[in-house]
């Protein structure tokens, strides 16, 4: 019985763990595949990692359809016209050369308040610390890691095209597409250390909340993402597991003295 007792509490535990972690994981970054839904031309991969400090996609392959073959996002954020934002991360592509497209946009998503083509290199870490003012309201971040082989313009459903062009730092991007393109262009693609919100200079902190809305005063509320968690540093999984590690003590104590009685 009391063996029983005690595999009891460790199920508990355990299901409380992975609920929470569940939870965390849902409200960081959302993804879109082309080749997993079906698209030919679009990206396969699968999201590996996902907390609101980072994701990792390992990319079976990168697809040729533009970057938005391959998507990661996160959205729910509260963007205002007139203030002023800071977004940091880092990022690495494990085995091949990859451009990824970062996109900070309006509400429709035809309008920027920041655009930028990141050069990862083979293996190399690349630390992307932009400050902007934004001239549109948003809500998104998009991650655009797709293969992007700077032929777009003339795809009449790319209507993006034309304007993530327009930053683009040269005309190739990821090279010239082969007449023989096969699968196996594949990689990992990291990103780790992410924040976004106020400056540090205007009363925020350069590593604070992954999702916030900026005050006139520099100060940063966390916003709710559209499935009703909030999207903070603190819901991380590691804290998720420490709740529930705490959680599952309590579950063991009660189990023992219940025994005890």
């Amino acid at each position: 019985m009391k063996m029983m007792k005690k595999l009891v509490a460790v199920v508990a535990a355990l299901t409380l763990t992975i609920g929470m972690v569940s939870t965390a994981m849902a409200a960081s970054w959302q993804t879109y595949f082309g080749l997993n839904k079906g698209w030919y031309e679009g990206m396969k991969a699968t999201l590996t990692s996902n907390s609101a400090t980072g994701w990792t996609a390992k990319v079976s392959d990168i697809g040729w359809g533009g970057c938005w073959g391959g998507q990661v996002f996160k959205k729910g954020l509260s963007i205002k016209p007139g203030q002023q934002y800071n977004i940091k991360f880092t990022i690495k592509s494990s085995k091949l050369d990859k451009w990824v497209y970062l996109k900070i946009g309006d509400e429709s998503g035809k309008k920027m308040n920041l655009g930028k083509w990141i050069d990862c290199k083979k293996g190399k870490s690349v630390t992307v610390n932009e400050t902007f003012t934004a001239k549109y309201s948003g809500k998104d971040i998009y991650f655009g890691i797709g293969g992007d082989f700077h032929d777009r313009q003339k795809v009449k459903t790319d209507k993006d095209a034309k304007v993530r062009y327009k930053y683009a730092p040269n005309s190739k991007l990821d090279g010239r597409l082969p007449s023989n393109y096969s699968a196996g262009h594949g990689t990992v693609i990291s990103v780790t250390g992410f924040s976004f919100g106020a400056p540090a200079s205007n009363g925020g902190s350069s590593n604070g909340s992954s999702n916030g809305t900026v005050n006139s005063n520099g100060t940063v509320n966390t916003v709710t993402t559209s499935d009703g968690t909030v999207a903070t540093g603190d819901f991380t999984p590691i804290a998720c597991g420490a709740t529930a590690v705490l959680a599952a003590a309590a579950i063991v104590v009660f189990a023992k003295r219940r025994q005890e009685d």
